[in-house]
C-alpha cells in the first residue's frame, strides 16, 4: 500500500508537475472517490469527461486507489471456502446400493397378512385420510385404500403393498440383515463344513500351525476324532489327533489324560508334524488328497 508521500508523487507525476501543484490535491480528491466508490468509479469518470488532464489524473488516482486497498479478486480467493459441502459419490452411491438392496428384500404385504407391518401400513394410510381399521389385518377394506391409494399415485394397481407402495406412504423400508451363509471371508482361509471341527481352528493357530496345514489338519481331526476332543480308543490314542500316549510318553509326560485338552493335543500334534510330517497319520491323511 503507498504511503500518503508516494500517493503524492504518483499524482504529481500524473498531472505532469510537482508534488505542490494543485493537480496534486485534484488527484487526491480522486483517490478519496476510488476509496470510497471503488476504483471503477474513477475509471468511469476519466471515460466520461472531456478534458485530457482530468482524464489523465483520474486513471491514475484509480490506479492509487487499487493499491491502497488491495486486489478485491485475491480477497475473494482468500475467502472462498476450503472444501465443499456436496456429498462424494461414493456416498451417494452406497446409498443407492443399500436402497436397492433393502427394496429386493421387502417382503409385499397383501390380503389375508397381519401382523405389526399391516398395522403400520393402516395407521399411514389413515394418516393420509383413506378410511381403515387400525386392527393389523390385511381385509377388504384396506385392499381397497391401498388400491385407492396406488391409483392416486400413479403406481401399478395391485392392491399389494410392495417396496414402492410402502416408500410412497413415508414408511421406511427395513435394513438389510447380512446372511451368515454368505460373510465375506479372508482369500486363501479354510473352512472346514464341520463346525464341530471348525470350532478349533483359532486354537490351532494359536499354538502355532499354519493356516496353509489347516485343511488337511481339519480334515485328519474330522477322520480321527470327528472334532471330539476326549475321544480315546484301547490303544492309548487319545485327543483330537489320537495321539498314542504309550508311544510318545516320554514327550507327555506320566499324565495321560493332558491329551485331552485341545490345545495340548494340538501343540503335541504340530511337534510331531515339525519332526515327520504327515507320517504319525498316514493312513487317514492319504484320504485327505481324495
Amino acid at each position: 500500500m503507498p504511503t500518503p508521500a508516494e500517493r503524492a508523487a504518483l499524482c504529481g507525476s500524473a498531472a505532469g508537475r510537482s508534488p505542490p501543484d494543485h493537480n496534486c490535491g485534484f488527484c487526491n480528491v480522486f483517490v478519496t472517490l476510488a476509496l470510497q466508490n471503488g476504483p471503477g468509479y474513477c475509471g468511469g469518470l476519466a471515460m466520461r469527461t472531456r478534458s485530457r488532464m482530468t482524464r489523465r489524473v483520474a486513471v491514475v488516482a484509480a490506479v492509487v486507489a487499487c493499491l491502497s486497498v488491495g486486489s478485491p479478486a485475491a480477497g475473494a480467493i482468500d475467502r472462498a471456502p476450503a472444501s465443499s459441502s456436496r456429498p462424494s459419490v461414493s456416498a451417494s452411491v452406497s446409498a443407492s446400493v443399500s436402497a436397492s438392496a433393502s427394496a429386493s428384500s421387502f417382503k409385499a404385504l397383501r390380503r389375508g397378512d397381519s401382523g405389526t407391518r399391516v398395522r403400520r401400513l393402516q395407521h399411514a394410510l389413515k394418516k393420509r385420510g383413506f378410511h381403515v381399521a387400525i386392527n393389523g389385518k390385511f381385509g377388504p377394506l384396506t385392499q381397497a385404500a391401498v388400491r385407492r391409494f396406488q391409483r392416486i399415485r400413479r403406481i401399478k394397481v395391485t392392491g399389494t403393498v410392495g417396496a414402492q407402495t410402502w416408500r410412497a406412504l413415508g414408511l421406511p423400508l427395513p435394513a438389510t440383515k447380512p446372511n451368515p451363509t454368505t460373510t465375506t471371508r479372508p482369500p486363501g482361509v479354510y473352512r472346514h463344513p464341520s463346525a464341530a471341527v471348525e470350532r478349533w481352528h483359532a486354537v490351532a493357530i494359536q499354538v502355532g500351525w499354519a493356516e496353509r496345514d489347516w485343511k488337511r489338519l481339519s480334515c485328519v481331526i474330522q477322520r480321527e476324532s470327528k472334532g471330539n476332543p476326549k475321544a480315546q480308543n484301547r490303544s492309548t490314542a487319545m485327543g483330537l489327533l489320537q495321539i498314542l500316549y504309550r508311544v510318545h510318553r516320554v514327550w507327555v509326560g506320566p499324565d495321560a489324560t493332558i491329551l485331552l485338552d485341545p490345545a495340548t493335543n494340538l501343540k503335541f500334534g504340530l511337534k510331531m508334524f515339525k519332526g515327520r510330517g504327515w507320517k504319525p497319520w498316514a493312513s487317514v491323511s492319504r484320504l485327505c488328497d481324495a
